[in-house]
């Protein structure tokens, strides 16, 4: 995402952020506090040492609040972005890193206000709002939290109406309350304003999929050609044609399923090229060879996926299928049981297995 450049710096004074964080009781410190406990953080020590040297220097506190959040320490971390914060509180950086700590320590509400802050230091800087829209969004108990984070995203627009990202942020929102339209219109929006957009071309194809729209395998494509993994278009696409095989087979036209299928197969094992332990593509590879008939190569498939992940319960009973159609009896009983070991609430294996112990 561009950043923008600082066209007016509002000084807030030193007080504001203290006043922001004396409600935070994890940050509730004097300011001159040094951190001399190492609690075994690799180069902590060193740079207790720097700050014990320059204690006004917030890009060290900065430093060390991010050895912190590595070691998963949120409080210590916190702390010392309050002490940064106070020592320079123009730093978009900080700002930033600091509404991220109380995203991840389940506090948005304390993030927003913190951009809130923000946006006075700089109201040109579009982060600030995107990251305010986030911090909204994810902030469920606040009722009309969706509306916040669109008021926000709408004023980065207004700032910087060619940021693409903006728009994919917008649509991203549109498809959590449902409106497809308008989520539609807000990433062909982003992939106008830049080509190269891998995740809106792959939502314009999943929204359109789930309207059964012809033109969702094209914005599939268009993803596939713009990265260089592109791991989920090739799996919504090959998804999508294996949907449209099972479609064509139900309404008895077979060839044109197994056109399809044979297309899905390929989309499949090209998902596995990118990322050998992706099990949905081995699972849907295995579908489509069981469903063609193919039953050796689908067992081959549901195999892989077992080694991929061996608590998958539906690989185990998809492997089971294949070996009972090939007359492997006993491997049947024992890969519905393993299944039934991982899920003792698969059906389908519980009825496979007491139908096959029932004629032994």
């Amino acid at each position: 995402m561009r950043k923008s450049l600082f066209f007016s710096i509002l000084i807030i004074p030193i007080v504001t952020v203290l006043s922001f964080f004396s409600s935070c009781k994890q940050c509730n410190h004097s300011v001159d506090a040094v951190k001399t406990d190492s609690v075994s953080i690799p180069k902590l020590d060193a740079l207790n040492e720097e700050i014990k040297k320059d204690s006004i220097n917030p890009f060290l506190y900065y430093q060390r609040a991010q050895l912190y959040e590595a070691n998963n320490d949120f409080k210590s971390a916190a702390t010392d972005m309050f002490f940064a914060l106070t020592l320079d509180s123009l730093r978009p950086e900080f700002y930033l890193y600091a509404a991220e700590l109380f995203k991840k320590t389940a506090e948005p509400q304390r993030g927003l206000a913190l951009m809130q802050k923000a946006i006075a230091t700089d109201s040109m800087n579009t982060i600030f709002y995107v990251k305010a829209a986030e911090l909204a969004y994810i902030n469920t108990t606040v009722k009309g939290n969706y509306g916040i984070a669109l008021n926000y995203l709408n004023a980065a627009i207004e700032k910087d109406p060619q940021n693409a990202d903006i728009y994919f942020y917008k649509g991203t929102i549109f498809k959590e309350v449902g409106d497809t339209t308008k989520a539609l219109s807000a990433f062909q929006t982003a992939t106008e304003l830049n080509p190269k957009f891998y995740n809106a071309y792959v939502q314009i194809g999943l929204l359109l999929t789930s309207r059964k729209d012809k033109n969702a395998e094209k914005y599939f494509d268009n993803a596939i050609k713009v990265s260089e993994k592109p791991e989920d278009a090739l799996y919504a696409k090959a998804n999508l044609l294996k949907e449209e095989g099972v479609r064509l087979y139900d309404a008895n036209q077979d060839t044109k399923s197994k056109d399809k299928l044979n297309k899905a197969v390929v989309q499949f094992k090209k998902v596995i090229e990118v990322n050998y332990k992706n099990v949905e593509a081995y699972m849907g590879t295995g579908f489509c060879y069981y469903q063609m008939d193919s039953v050796q190569e689908a067992y081959k498939y549901y195999e892989m996926a077992t080694k991929v992940e061996p608590t998958y319960a539906g690989a185990y009973f998809s492997k089971g299928l294949c070996a009972e159609d090939l007359g492997k009896k006993k491997e049947a009983l024992a890969l519905y049981q393993t299944c039934l070991n991982i899920d003792p609430t698969f059906k389908r294996a519980e009825e496979h297995l007491k139908k096959l112990q029932s004629v032994q």
